[in-house]
């Protein structure tokens, strides 16, 4: 997508839930929305309700780690912020209400807690972190910058826990943590703290038998008690001098994971198995009683340990792949209930609400005698899998038309790529299939309601045959560099074999079996290579090799196969004849590609530099370089290394002027890309739909104008005079034969769309017939026809735009607001109504993107359709008003002028945009926003030009 330009994703989940094994989860103050990070990168948002319903509203993409912890990055009720960080030191701001990515950055430290609070003095809301590093990192939110950092003098140690608390009648701030080792310390803030002042010390510290601390918690009901909770036990202090008041053991076969207190006298624990415990502290562990501190110095007795009187389980506790994230909830006000939540590897979020239990009632519980306490049952108890179900209808997939028959089951997709130029999208299935088929037609049929459901194989699709094993990668040489041929498709499998295609024949052209594991990834060689090079694909496999197969050779050229772990990134010097292959224990290969020979093994900081000197390497141009290169070659004694630099020199000598880069294709924006999405490596593939709305309209625009003459284009302001002129003495050439060979090419065109209309309808006939479906011969005759196309497929000639623009209008109309509005968007402008939950997202800079899941709440969904596409207006709104205004005033002129395009525009089209206009206009104020800044206003100036290319095409055809 070009840079700068509005984008509107959709997504196309499928039936499976995507796999989200959380690993850290948040509940705002307010309680109203759960946040889950997962051990994927992946965040969550559930929306829950009055009465603690949850349901999942949105998955966030971008993290390439593990996601460590999750706070509130402010107080206010307008906004929620969101701060998430990973396990590789990436940060993240997001704004909860649209799932935005506000700020990003990354740091060498690595957080493993993250605590919110809010300064006494100014107010402010700041982030205390700790992590793998011996201080505490104090951060502002809304920047995401280190403001000071928080240091030991005694016994440094990495921090394992800590906690910020106000002292009562005081205007400081004091932070109290706990080392590895078992040492506390106290810092006092007074907030002035600025990141230029010297180190800041802790003003005391102690050493307690209390060694790598989970949680550290101080009482907020009388500050005086302090919760520690080690692994193998928790022990409760007195915070004034952290003296012991009483420890206690974890039960067996569990593991303490955190605790909080619920009020002066009782606490909650929870474990790794994922279940909490309610204790009633003894009296000597509560400030209140004259008992208080009454054992300090003496050895606990078991008598006199806190009493278990509740148990929060789940009622059917499956083994879990890895420990549940779990926290405490108390609530800043009285309305607001304490709730302990949990998140598990399957995707659940399990809540229970904790009761308020009575004196007279917790000494009854005491007098009774109990085998086992009595158990606490969750309030919501909900997977993603299990909010996926319940969806009516099921969300959609990209291939849910080849299983119409229920009989049929139901395969995966584990690959896909999408062809921009020829509008094709090629998934590959589990199976070991490949389909083939147009991308947009299929997004309609899955998506929209209409008359095409009636057809039989509508639309039409390829399935080759050629894996034993799933289709694990899929790669279009010809979309990377067009150096390659157009009708060449790769496909690796998990038979340990890479596959080439004819595009166009659908037939297997040759077969690569030189791995001995799956293929993980196939990539596109560098353009300036040698020329056996240039011909050739890497591919990557399981067993750690990489190989190069010569696509016109038809054999591997050269095989690497020496690594000692998985291959995780590969680099190219293609001027020294270098394939670097850097693999996940920090060890990177030198391989010459010509001779696949090993130069060198290279590991530390070496192997880092060499990595980053391969991203900085820019086209080596200039005559030192080039003699640069050849000295290296010699040194080597590679022959064909010496050649290529000779070459290079020589065309560079002869070419000087000439600057040719055929990379330039991969620049150009399309109005549409699909790119597959997974959260999991096992996962199914999900579809994302990126529309270009610039791209779309000046395709439309540009298609438009292409068909205009000389006289019109001045009439337009589009070109001066003296180019209307020479374009003028173009049209009026004396040379008959270029002028019959345009005329037809136009001719064979024009039959080329009639013949295709008429099999539309012949189709449509034989569908509304009730015939039988097409044989497998006669299906594979059609798709044939369909796919044996010339080698240049141009938009225009597929009608890709008039597709694209009708799926994204339809899509992105807000149906059923307007009873009046949608009739006229039927029956005008050719919308479809889409018959199952249309899931939007928005794109933030730095590639982070959010995406709405379907089972977001259907009442929900008009706010939440109006607060994303505010978003999205408000960081393009600029561009969009450029681009809308100045396509609409060239319309809006030939309206007036009754020339041009308003020649082939009837009466009732100008009808048509005038009642848009007003009616966009009342929808404005409808759905609360300005009539000028709503985004439904710039939607449907968009829909005037749609409907004027439209009309045109049809007098045309």
């Amino acid at each position: 997508m070009s840079a700068g330009s509005l984008v509107v994703p959709l997504v196309l989940w499928g039936r499976k839930a995507p796999t989200h094994c959380i690993s850290s989860i948040l509940l705002t103050n307010e309680q109203d929305i759960v946040v889950s990070g997962s051990n994927d990168g992946q965040i969550c948002v559930w929306d829950v309700s009055k009465d603690l319903r949850v349901t999942p509203r949105a998955m966030l993409f971008g993290h390439t780690g593990s996601v460590c912890c999750l706070a509130q990055a402010n107080l206010s009720l307008d906004q929620y912020l969101l701060v998430s960080s990973t396990d590789n030191g990436e940060m993240c701001l997001w704004d909860l209400s649209d799932g935005r990515c506000i700020e990003q950055m990354k740091s060498a430290s690595i957080h493993v807690k993250i605590l919110s609070y809010q300064m006494t003095v100014s107010k402010d809301v700041r982030l205390f972190t700790h992590g793998f590093y011996p201080e505490i990192h104090v951060y502002d939110p809304l920047t995401l910058k280190l403001l000071f950092s928080l240091s030991a003098k005694v016994a440094p140690d990495w921090i394992s826990a800590i906690y910020v608390l106000h002292p009562v009648k005081r205007q400081d701030d004091v932070v109290v943590a706990l080392s590895n080792s078992g040492t506390a310390k106290v810092w006092t803030l007074t907030g002035n703290e600025t990141k230029s002042m010297e180190p800041l010390y802790e003003d005391e510290s102690k050493q307690i038998r209390s060694f790598n601390a989970l949680t550290l918690v101080c009482c907020q009901y009388n500050q005086r008690t302090a919760l520690v909770v080690c692994p193998t036990y928790f022990q409760v202090y007195d915070a004034g001098d952290f003296s012991l008041l009483c420890s206690m053991g974890s039960f067996p076969g569990e593991r303490w994971a955190g605790g909080d207190f619920l009020a002066t006298d009782r606490v909650i624990l929870w474990t790794s198995e994922g279940r909490g415990y309610l204790f009633k502290l003894n009296a000597n562990c509560v400030a209140d009683s004259k008992e208080f501190r009454s054992r300090v110095g003496h050895l606990t007795e078991r008598s006199q340990q806190p009493m278990l009187y509740c148990v929060a389980s789940a009622s059917e506790d499956l083994p879990l792949t890895c420990p549940p994230a779990m926290n405490y909830y108390a609530g800043h006000r009285a309305s607001v209930d304490k709730v302990l939540i949990r998140g598990d590897s399957e995707g659940r979020v399990i809540l229970w609400r904790i009761p308020e239990i009575t004196e007279r009632e917790l000494t009854q519980l005491t007098q009774e005698r109990f085998e086992e306490p009595p158990e606490l049952q969750p309030v919501v108890n909900l997977s993603l899998q299990e909010a996926w179900n319940s969806v009516s209808p099921t969300p959609a997939g990209i291939v849910d038309q080849l299983y119409n028959d229920d009989d049929s089951p139901f395969l995966d997709v584990t690959a896909t790529i999408f062809i921009p130029t020829s509008g094709q999208i090629v998934c590959g299935r589990e199976n070991g299939t490949i389909v083939v088929m147009p991308a947009t037609k299929t997004v309609i049929l899955q998506l929209l309601d209409g008359s095409h459901h009636t057809f039989k194989n509508w639309p039409p699709f390829r399935v080759m045959q050629g894996h034993t094993g799933k289709v694990t990668c899929l790669l279009y040489p010809h979309l990377e560099n067009t150096r390659y041929e157009q009708r060449y498709l790769l496909s690796g499998g998990m038979d340990f074999s890479v596959c080439l295609w004819d595009m166009f024949c659908g037939t297997l052209i040759h077969r690569f079996c030189t791995h001995g594991g799956e293929i993980t990834q196939l990539i596109a060689t560098p353009s300036n290579c040698s020329p056996r090079i240039l011909q050739s694909v890497a591919s990557v496999a399981s067993d750690h090799s990489v190989a190069l197969l010569g696509l016109k050779e038809r054999k591997c050229v050269m095989l690497a196969s020496r690594h000692l772990f998985p291959v995780q990134v590969i680099k190219w010097r293609p001027l020294d004849d270098f394939m670097i292959v850097g693999t996940t224990d920090g060890t990177v290969y030198a391989w010459q590609m010509e001779t696949g020979h090993l130069d060198r093994v290279v590991h530390g900081m070496v192997a880092e530099e060499i990595l980053q000197a391969c991203d900085e390497m820019v086209d080596m141009q200039s005559d030192v370089l080039a003699s640069q290169s050849l000295i290296s070659a010699v040194k080597r004694r590679n022959v064909m290394a010496i050649r290529n630099v000779a070459q290079r020199g020589n065309v560079q000598i002869a070419q000087t002027p000439v600057l040719v880069n055929h990379e330039l294709s991969k620049d150009k924006s399309y109005p549409l890309q699909i790119q597959g999405l997974r959260t999991n490596p096992k996962d199914a593939d999900a579809h994302v739909l990126f529309f270009d709305i610039e791209a779309l309209i000046v395709q439309i625009l540009s298609e438009d104008y292409a068909n205009m003459s000389p006289a019109t284009l001045e009439a337009h302001g589009l070109i001066g005079q003296a180019e209307a002129a020479k374009q003028h003495s173009l049209h009026q050439s004396s040379n008959p034969a270029k002028i019959s060979g345009i005329l037809g090419r136009i001719k064979d065109k024009a039959e080329d769309v009639s013949h295709r209309i008429q099999a539309s309808v012949a189709v449509a006939d034989k569908s509304q017939q009730g015939s039988p479906k097409l044989s497998s011969s006669a299906r594979d005759v059609t798709v044939s026809q369909y796919l044996k196309r010339p080698s240049q497929l141009g938009l225009a000639e597929e009608n890709l735009t008039m597709d694209i623009g009708q799926l994204l209008m339809s899509c992105l109309h807000a149906w059923d607001l307007d009873a009046d509005l949608d009739r006229l968007c039927l029956d005008k402008l050719g919308l479809l109504k889409p018959f199952v939950p249309v899931s939007f997202g928005v794109l933030s800079a730095g590639g982070y993107l959010s995406l709405l899941l379907p089972t977001h709440k259907q009442k929900h969904r008009r706010s939440s359709r109006v607060e994303k596409q505010t978003s999205i207006h408000q960081q393009h709104q600029k561009l969009l008003r450029k681009i809308v205004s100045q396509s609409m005033d060239s319309g809006d002129e030939d309206v007036r002028n009754g020339t041009g395009r308003g020649r082939l525009k009837s009466s009732s089209s100008v009808s048509v945009d005038r009642d848009i206009t007003v009616r966009s206009s009342c929808r404005g104020r409808h759905c609360l926003c300005d009539t000028a800044l709503s985004p439904f206003f710039s939607l449907f100036r968009i829909s005037s030009i749609f409907f004027r290319f439209s009309a045109c095409s049809k007098l045309r055809v």
